[in-house]
């Protein structure tokens, strides 16, 4: 607990007088000896989502299925840094990231060989841990390179008469590292790389009553981009948001009695706002 001591009507006014002069507002005080990525790296929060998807399957001769859409949807964040594994090193980090996104996204291609196009309800998961450790580069500079593992899915509903629907998944495992720059002590923005490898992945196709079985993809790879912002609107509540790109590719595979699920890139252009709560 913070205690603050009585101080004079006269003395709070000169002290206001201050932090307006400055970007250390009243109820900054507090985190003024604090350096500001770490507190941005210690906080829950909730975020309004929107991902514009583009999917492309891999087929010669062609023609290939093709999905493209914009889904909105949430994310959940929580993030530790600091002295919180006992005697290991300082500014270790921790961070899990949860993204649920659904919506109608346009499909155009073929239904057993008929040309077909319609409007497929995606829904799609993906859940993210890092385990890593900052290392200051300056007082409002810092690098933290970390490991990551994790874990994706897509609910392919095609709507219509030749509608059905399929199930992609697969693990990731893999590192990334991130970039932090306080402008102020309310302000930090950040850019981030990361590589995964995509693991265990599949597909399970519910056509024909699951007589086709499932289809195993061999392990490929997945990179993503991102730029990030926190500020801190009032005592340790945050305003964040960021932008992200991110590439994939499933191997495809063979499934039961001839069928085959094609190799296939996905391309997700994602944007997210919300706001946290430090502790």
């Amino acid at each position: 607990m913070i205690k603050i001591n009585k101080i004079s009507i006269a003395t709070l006014a000169a002290a206001g007088l201050v932090f307006c002069s400055t970007s250390a507002f009243a109820d900054g005080a507090p985190f003024v000896d604090q350096n500001p990525i770490v507190v941005a790296n210690n906080e829950v929060g909730i975020a309004a989502t929107g991902t514009l998807m583009n999917y492309q399957e891999h087929i010669t001769p062609g023609p290939s299925d093709t999905e493209s859409g914009w889904m909105p949807g949430f994310a959940v964040k929580y993030s530790l840094m600091g002295d919180y594994f006992g005697s290991m090193p300082s500014n270790m980090y921790f961070a899990i990231h949860y993204q649920f996104s659904s919506g109608s996204i346009a499909y155009k291609g073929s239904v057993g060989g008929t040309p077909y196009d319609g409007t497929d309800d995606a829904t799609t998961n993906r859940a993210t841990a890092r385990l890593g450790k900052g290392f200051s580069l300056s007082n409002d500079m810092m690098i933290t390179p970390y490991v990551a593992g994790g874990y994706q899915d897509w609910n392919r509903d095609l709507q219509g008469p030749y509608g059905y629907v399929e199930d992609y998944h697969s693990g990731l495992i893999g590192a990334g590292v991130m970039f932090q720059y306080a402008i102020n002590p309310r302000l930090v923005i950040g850019a981030n790389l990361e590589g995964l490898a995509m693991i265990g992945g599949g597909m399970t196709p519910h056509i024909y009553n699951g007589i086709l079985g499932s289809a195993s993809f061999d392990t490929s790879g997945q990179e993503k981009i991102g730029a990030d912002i926190d500020y801190r609107v009032f005592s340790q509540w945050h305003f964040y948001g960021g932008l992200r790109y991110t590439h994939f590719n499933y191997t495809g595979g063979p499934l039961k009695y001839g069928a085959f699920e094609p190799s296939s890139s996905t391309n997700l252009f994602s944007m997210d706002a919300g706001v946290a709560y430090h502790f």
